[in-house]
């Protein structure tokens, strides 16, 4: 259900900006605000090693990764850019990197909170035990846990 409604908002995006005649399609962060975490990662390629290891930490850990409601979009700057398994466009990778300001070659994360605030932006190599200590001491987050059945 999810994943249809992170397609459908991409393609929406994507018809929106080409009957605009948009130079860039937009990828509408806000429409995960108060639904979702998300977690950017820009790397050149996939043969980044940061950025491998990093994607490697979150393939195993993908039960952790959904139960903080955390998105992982992985934009690169050669080969194919994903939110998930959903394929991103080059203009839509080339969008986020412009709006969130991330300089061209470089790894770099950025951790997008439920109220859609930057929560981490850091430029080297993180381990995602540090990325959910950060998620798990949100003041949401702690809410959700508490809520959550044992």
């Amino acid at each position: 259900m999810i994943k249809s409604s992170i397609a459908l908002t991409l393609l929406i995006g994507l018809f929106a900006g080409a009957a605009l005649g948009e130079d860039t399609v937009s990828v509408d962060l806000n429409a995960y605000q108060w639904k979702n975490r998300l977690l950017l990662l820009f790397a050149s390629s996939e043969e980044d090693q940061a950025y491998l290891t990093l994607k490697k930490e979150i393939d195993r850990q993908a039960m952790e990764v959904k139960d903080r409601d955390l998105l992982v979009f992985y934009v690169l700057e050669r080969g194919e850019s994903r939110l998930d398994q959903e394929h991103l466009s080059p203009d839509q990778a080339l969008f986020l990197k412009k709006r969130l300001s991330v300089p061209p070659g470089r790894f770099t994360i950025v951790l997008i909170g439920k109220d859609g605030g930057e929560k981490i932006r850091q430029e080297s190599p993180i381990d995602l035990k540090e990325i959910f200590a950060i998620i798990d001491a949100m003041p949401m987050r702690q809410q959700e846990m508490k809520k959550k059945p044992k």
